[in-house]
């Protein structure tokens, strides 16, 4: 959801509204104000990780209501009334989606990443990695090397709904999130009846270092070939 970064700064001008309907008579609530953006600017950014969609829409939107409590206060303050005891329902419900946005990152269903607008590049994995790694450790994933010149087009056609692929120098390597090691056996045979593979190599990947899994595999294709 591409509008999704204009969340925060939505709830940071709602939290405002006490600044359009009265003068600043004070200092009190600057502080305030300045934690508001910057838990803001920190949610916009976040709308763009490369996240499952309800993992970033919690995120966002906790943060969001976090800064619409600060701002919310800070204009009150600057106004010279004090924030009603309603005032923190904000906070509470941003604590809230914080805590559904750490259940669904990491509990046992950890959600898969988004697709990638087709075949990625290696600069592309690389700035997956960090994702790649944590999701690996919660729910095992199916790596699969492939030394092919096998043009990108058609190998996006064989693949599934989650999985991710990525070209590299000499080849390709596709991530199955929610494959097992027979789903990439059946893999490899239709990749088989349809391109010349020089080699191939597959993995159960449980964690760890992405560029330490990804020298194994390319070592073990070398081999073969």
């Amino acid at each position: 959801m591409r509008a999704l970064f204009l969340l925060p700064w939505g709830f940071f001008l709602l939290g405002l509204l006490p600044l359009a309907v009265a003068d600043p008579v004070g200092t009190a609530g600057w502080g305030a104000l300045l934690a508001a953006l910057l838990l803001a600017a920190v949610a916009s950014l976040y709308s763009r990780f490369p996240v499952a969609f309800p993992v970033q829409l919690a995120l966002v939107l906790g943060l969001s209501l976090l800064a619409f409590e600060r701002a919310l206060e800070g204009a009150l303050r600057l106004v010279g009334s004090d924030p009603p005891g309603y005032a923190a329902l904000g906070g509470v419900l941003g604590a809230l989606a914080l805590g559904v946005a750490f259940f669904l990152g990491t509990g046992r269903e950890a959600p898969l990443l988004p697709p990638l607008p087709g075949v990625g590049e290696r600069e592309d994995l690389l700035r997956l990695a960090g994702a790649l790694e944590g999701l690996a450790l919660r729910r095992p994933l199916v790596l699969v090397y492939l030394a092919t010149e096998a043009p990108p087009e058609r190998l996006e056609a064989e693949l599934r709904r989650g999985d991710l692929a990525f070209r590299l120098r000499g080849g390709y390597l596709l991530v199955l999130q929610g494959g097992r090691p027979e789903d990439a056996l059946g893999l490899l045979k239709r990749l088989q009846a349809r391109f010349p593979l020089s080699a191939y190599a597959v993995e159960r990947w449980r964690g760890g270092s992405l560029e330490k899994v990804l020298a194994r595999l390319e070592a073990e294709a070398l081999l073969q070939s």
